[in-house]
């Protein structure tokens, strides 16, 4: 044993000197902007096929010592240029790079996996990156979610409404379930956060019902934009099988900005702007006429005489310009500190936001500090750490549905005419509203929707290096962290209140309390080394994860004046609480394999097990498998200068999405019998048998460069088939209960993905970048497995949601009857967009002006508009009385199509175009800020943008993109009366010391 141990170490010390016995020989060199001619700081030059690498100081300068006496190649990068390969020998002497702006990004490092990353230019996916300029460089964004419109191809994007502190639904590459929402798995630096859309109360209180319409804000907008240094989207399994069992939906990456060796840099960033509605509907003016046709023959004279004062003393009120255009005030503060040593890189920053709503009393604030520190403990161990608090404070009133108690101002002043005064009287009273259940203006003023959330993320990586050579090492990586999240809602509408005061207990408080704790761990072995010519890269690696929630919502009726103590309340309830707790286990191998950057290849394999599945202890498989193929850097390929990159590329990958909690058991609901309490069986009973829904995706491609990279092509098509769906089964009333889940439906997405871009112009004084994106998805349902059914909205006379075989669940349906379609009654449309573009330009010009700008375009799509359902219901639908077919009906009581008052009419085309952002920066000149300020300061960028600029649509609603169902994965496309979206103006000012 001995001897071995000896032979063993003698072996390793061997393999670890081997690079340090042969000859070496040194290369100097500058590495500069081929434009600018301005060094570049912090360039990478690597020797090809080795572990050796130098990176370039402050003046561009790098030497690098090559073993062996033979030639090598060195490979010169720097983010966000083309990188080049410069061939040397013992005889070279000092060189000077110049290097190319990589306009089509091929060059840009992409974060693919637990411990992977890959040049653009070798992927095998189609996998979308954002850069920290691309989210916020145009305009300040309230939410890092709200940050990705547009700019993702394969994405369907909405929001939950406008109010502050967000809310945004995101769907990658169609549906991946029937129930749950469909979102993608969110990682922040390595930390799986939670992202839930969490409930506020709001719709019990109102009347609304389900929680799925508390016009809550999905937990992404507490992360701070500006923080974020790159967002990478793996957009569908091929690319996310590594994340085994939440990856369904697909994933997306959140890193971090971080420190860089050097001068420590001081930022400060303050951006002053103000909120308007993006747009406005209007409502219906009122005549003699329109009275006498519209009330009821006992009602005229009284709603005449109402009229006739209106118009003696000019007390008309557009309750939609009332409740919706207060302009609001917007102010974002930020300070960064960043810089460190070769030992030690910090970055740190702290942020204020503070937007007002356009509804008066709500508003959004958040308060961020966060800290990312790297740390060079010796040659083998490496830690970083990423610390980040959060406290926000969202106000986001009464708006959406409410079910006729007037919880609601949409719901309310739709059956208010404009000659009815709802304003507060001069005693501080509030009239009655004669037309519904409550005024508004008093909801608006005393009513309380808000959300407190205390937030703390920690992230942590150890990278331990176990073995280096001149050509391989091995490295073990730990890393993980946790979320905790704590949120403290409150929902109050005071005894007074019109509505309350009808109400055997008038006064309503909800009190909610929501935590959750994640943690992650995992561990990673990599070992690069070279086959010949063919790098390797090996990994194996375990991860445990642990989800904790814990929600107690207790409620107060019949409050005693002023208070909002539930103890001051005469009937006191729990109203819910809820547990839960989920441990997932994971382990996965993974080998990559790159032919001199001409064949890359990739197999891998994830096993998964969770406590929420039947079987607890049961691993299912993930594997996955890619290759590309660079033609391009083969050496047949000569007409380099016309067709500079073409890669061909082809991917497989299968994953799973968690089962909902509480699926596999049978829950026990609270019963007083004969004054003992006790519990009694739910009419839904637990299903050990079910397993994780699972999908499979075959994606395909190929990627090109033009002339010399300045133009880049990406072409995806994919087919992404999803089973084992969750849904309930009706059971024999026999049984003595009602339903089941279970694993029947499968779902088939089928979708092209197009991006063109490139830099159309590239001179000294003048730039022009540009980006095309198309995308569109087409989604069967392949699969029921129970009989034909519809569900979601409110019903086949407003509009709903068929679910049958060869059909999209996002079909709307409704009435009239109609035997020959599956569910009998007629198709009237589909909530899936017919395809989507946007584009994105970048102009700089004079030097230090840069101007950019987003649009969006998105083709059907349509919404079931209950928004209008309401206001012709009050008769202020805009152009109500209008008579466009001359039969003597106004409009708002014979909407087309024929036959007149089916669902047809509430559903309509969401086509539209919205010019997203715009945004004009001026960089005052150096010598200038020399002149004024010395060397104190570096930088000032002064500028002006607008977020949601402008909307260019027929939809008669508010935004086409709003949904009153928050994030649920079919049905989210019904306009019930929400927040309207803002138009946010700003102005800027960055110094940097």
């Amino acid at each position: 044993m001995k001897k071995f141990y000896k032979f063993s170490m003698a072996i390793l010390l061997l393999l670890v000197t081997t690079g340090w016995s042969l000859a070496q020989y040194t290369v100097s060199g500058t590495v500069r902007d081929d434009r600018s001619g301005e060094p570049l700081i912090g360039a990478t030059i690597l020797v090809r096929n080795t572990t050796q690498g130098s990176v370039t100081d402050l003046d561009g300068r790098f030497t690098i010592s090559i073993s062996g006496n033979t030639s090598a190649v060195l490979v010169v990068s720097s983010l966000g240029y083309v990188s080049q390969s410069i061939p040397v020998n013992e005889n070279t002497g000092s060189i000077t790079v110049s290097l190319k702006q990589d306009a089509t990004n091929l060059e840009e490092v992409i974060v693919t996996g637990l411990a992977s990353s890959v040049k653009r230019s070798n992927l095998a996916n189609a996998v979308s990156s954002v850069s920290s300029k691309e989210l916020t460089g145009t305009t300040t964004i309230q939410t890092a979610d709200g940050a990705l419109y547009g700019k993702i191809a394969g994405a369907t994007i909405r929001s939950n409404s406008g109010a502050p502190g967000g809310g945004v639904s995101i769907q990658l590459r169609g549906i991946s379930t029937l129930t749950g929402a469909s979102q993608p798995l969110i990682i922040l630096d390595g930390v799986y956060i939670n992202n839930s859309f969490q409930r506020t109360g709001r719709a019990s209180v109102s009347g609304a019902g389900g929680s799925n319409q508390d016009d809550g804000a999905n937990r992404l907008a507490d992360l701070n934009p500006n923080d974020i240094e790159s967002i990478e989207v793996l957009k569908g399994p091929s690319a996310a099988a590594i994340y085994g069992t939440r990856a369904n939906a697909g994933v997306i990456i959140i890193t971090t900005k971080r420190g860089a060796e050097g001068k420590t840099k001081v930022s400060f960033s303050q951006d002053i702007g103000s909120a308007t509605p993006l747009r406005l509907l209007g409502v219906d003016d009122w005549s003699e006429e329109k009275i006498n046709f519209f009330f009821p023959e006992a009602r005229r004279p009284v709603e005449l005489e109402r009229f006739r004062n209106a118009v003696a003393t000019n007390t008309f009120v557009d309750y939609e310009d009332y409740f919706y255009n207060n302009p609001a005030l917007l102010l974002n503060s930020r300070v960064t500190i960043s810089g460190g040593t070769d030992k030690t890189k910090f970055f740190v920053s702290g942020n204020i936001a503070d937007e007002g709503g356009t509804v008066r009393n709500t508003g959004f604030q958040r308060y961020s500090v966060r800290a990312n520190i790297d740390h060079k403990i010796s040659d083998v161990f490496k830690l970083s750490v990423s610390s980040n608090y959060i406290r926000s404070n969202t106000d986001r009133g009464f708006t959406g549905n409410q079910n006729n108690t007037g919880a609601s101002i949409g719901y309310n002043i739709a059956y208010v005419p404009n000659y009815w005064d709802l304003r507060r009287n001069a005693d501080g009273t509030y009239p009655l509203n004669p037309y519904f259940a409550e005024n508004p203006v008093a909801v608006t003023d005393h009513g309380i929707n808000n959300s407190v959330v205390n937030r703390f993320v920690q992230a942590f990586t150890l990278d331990v290096n176990i073995l280096k050579t001149a050509n391989s090492f091995l490295t073990l990586q730990l890393g993980g962290g946790l979320d905790f999240l704590q949120n403290t809602s409150l929902v109050y509408l005071p005894e007074f209140l019109q509505f309350q005061r009808a109400q055997a207990n008038p006064g309503d408080v909800l009190w909610g309390k929501q935590e959750s704790f994640n943690t992650n761990f995992q561990g990673v072995l990599v070992y690069n080394w070279n086959l010949g010519k063919v790098n390797m890269n090996s990994q194996a690696g375990l991860v445990r994860l642990d989800f904790e929630n814990n929600n107690l919502f207790n409620r107060g009726r019949g409050l005693a004046p002023g208070q909002l103590n539930i103890q001051q309340a005469t009937v006191q309830q729990v109203e819910s609480q809820f547990f839960s707790t989920i441990q997932e286990a994971g382990i996965f191998l993974q080998q990559e394999a790159n032919f001199e950057d001409k064949i890359i290849g990739t197999v891998g394999i994830r096993w998964d097990k969770s406590t929420l599945n039947g079987d607890p202890n049961k691993f299912f498989a993930f594997p996955r498998a890619s290759v590309a193929v660079n033609l391009a850097n083969f050496d047949f390929w000569t007409n380099k200068s016309t067709v500079s990159a073409l890669k061909p590329r082809i991917a497989y990958g299968e994953t799973a999405g968690p089962v909902n909690f509480g699926t596999t058991f049978t829950p026990l609901g609270g019963s007083n019998i004969g004054g003992l309490l006790g519990s009694v069986v739910s009419a839904q009973i637990g299903n050990r048998q079910i397993i994780p829904e699972t999908a499979t995706e075959l994606e395909m491609g190929i990627d090109a460069g033009f002339f010399n990279n300045r133009i880049g092509l990406e072409a995806t098509y994919y087919i992404k088939r999803t089973q084992n769906n969750l849904q309930n089964l009706s059971l024999s009333p026999s049984t003595g209960v009602t339903t089941t889940p279970s694993n029947e439906a499968e779902l088939e997405n089928k979708g092209v993905e197009l991006a063109l871009f490139g830099s159309v112009i590239q001179k000294p004084n003048f730039s022009w970048n540009t980006r095309v994106m198309y995308w569109h998805n087409r989604l069967t349902m392949t699969r029921l497995g129970i009989p034909t059914y519809f569900a979601g909205g409110f019903g086949a006379a407003l509009g709903t949601f068929l679910y049958a075989e060869g059909f999209s669940p996002t079909t709307i349906i409704g009435t009239p009857a109609d035997p020959n379609n599956p569910g009998g009654f007629t198709i009237w449309g589909d909530a899936q967009p017919r395809y989507n573009m946007s584009m994105v330009n970048n102009f700089t010009f004079a030097k230090n002006f840069e101007f950019s700008f987003l649009m969006e375009y998105r083709h059907r799509g349509d919404n079931i508009n209950l928004s209008t359902f309401l206001t012709d219901s009050g008769g202020t639908t805009p152009g109500w009385f209008d008579d466009d077919n001359g039969d003597g009906i106004p409009n708002g009581r014979q909407r087309p199509p024929a036959p007149f008052n089916n669902a047809g009419r509430w559903v309509q085309d969401a086509t539209f175009l919205k010019i997203r952002e715009i945004g004009l920066y001026y960089n005052v000149p150096k010598a200038k800020i020399n002149e004024v300020f010395g060397n104190s300061v570096e930088n000032i960028r002064v500028g002006t943008s607008i977020n949601n600029a402008f909307l260019f649509t027929n939809y008669f609603g508010y935004d086409p993109e709003t949904s009153t169902f928050g994030a649920q994965a079919v049905g989210n496309n019904v306009d019930i009366t929400p927040y309207p979206t803002p138009r946010r103006i700003f102005f800027h000012l960055t110094i940097d010391f």
